[in-house]
């Protein structure tokens, strides 16, 4: 009986290799012929040793052809092993260009993470800004961190001390306008993200619109770009895609990297 046990386990284990063996070979085959998911599975293998030895280098290799594919989360790999130093030289360069890659595409993970990039100035100028935006992406997918990190952000926001209750009252109250040259473009555009985020005053996407809507008619890319998100999401308003598209087409001709993302499809909210 116990002879029978054994070696039904060893004729399990064996079968079991086989086919884990004959999966490894599918995968290297496929990733051959240049499908991304399984350059991706062969890149994590090489990465752990998985049915295949240990290769640093062919790791980074597969990892690289599927992100050129734009393949998101061998994009957002890439960024860790290069903001970590794992398995290849520490380049932030390099970390910050795939993991805006994978955020670009909804990689709420590559997101949050490069929320904490510009959070901590990691191998950039400290962007609390840029850091929000990132977090708020990362946010609308419910990923816990980003959002503990954006009330962390608000907290130490002291331009305007949630803990006056006078002073939060007068800028809720205070209408903005939309005349021409009352507020600079970047003045107008503060104000609209005070009350997009619902920083010290309650949120409200119509008022931060109207704030919106002050700065980019000055010609301010930062705005446009929201307004085109606010109209994308229905956010203040009914939803409007030409209306968005018309506000991104402006943000975009100044250069502005996410509009162009929008413009080109790439929806990652």
């Amino acid at each position: 009986m116990k002879i029978t046990f054994v070696f039904l386990f060893v004729v399990i284990a064996l079968t079991s290799f086989s086919l884990h063996a004959e999966n490894v070979k599918a995968i290297q085959q496929a990733a051959t012929e240049g499908e991304a998911r399984s350059q991706y599975d062969l890149a994590i293998r090489y990465l752990k040793g998985d049915g295949v030895e240990k290769h640093a280098a062919s790791a980074v290799k597969w990892l690289k052809k599927s992100a050129g594919q734009n393949f998101s989360p061998a994009q957002y790999k890439l960024g860790i092993l290069y903001r970590e130093g794992h398995k290849v030289t520490k380049d932030m360069d390099q970390a910050i260009e795939y993991l805006t890659m994978a955020a670009n595409q909804g990689n709420a993970t590559a997101q949050y993470v490069l929320g904490d990039v510009y959070q901590q100035g990691d191998g950039v100028a400290k962007n609390l800004t840029e850091a929000r935006e990132w977090f708020e992406l990362a946010a609308g997918h419910n990923v816990e961190k980003a959002v503990k990190a954006l009330a962390k952000i608000e907290e130490s926001d002291t331009t305007t001390p949630a803990t006056v209750p006078a002073v939060k009252e007068k800028v809720e109250n205070k209408k903005p306008t939309t005349e021409p040259g009352n507020k600079t473009a970047q003045s107008a555009y503060e104000q609209g993200m005070k009350y997009l985020r619902g920083a010290g005053v309650s949120r409200n996407y119509k008022t931060a619109t109207e704030w919106f809507l002050q700065a980019a008619e000055q010609g301010h890319a930062e705005s446009q770009y929201q307004l085109g998100e606010l109209s994308k999401k229905g956010k203040g308003a009914k939803r409007n895609k030409k209306l968005a598209n018309k506000w991104y087409r402006a943000a975009a001709k100044q250069g502005h990297i996410k509009a162009k993302n929008r413009l080109d499809g790439c929806d990652f909210c």
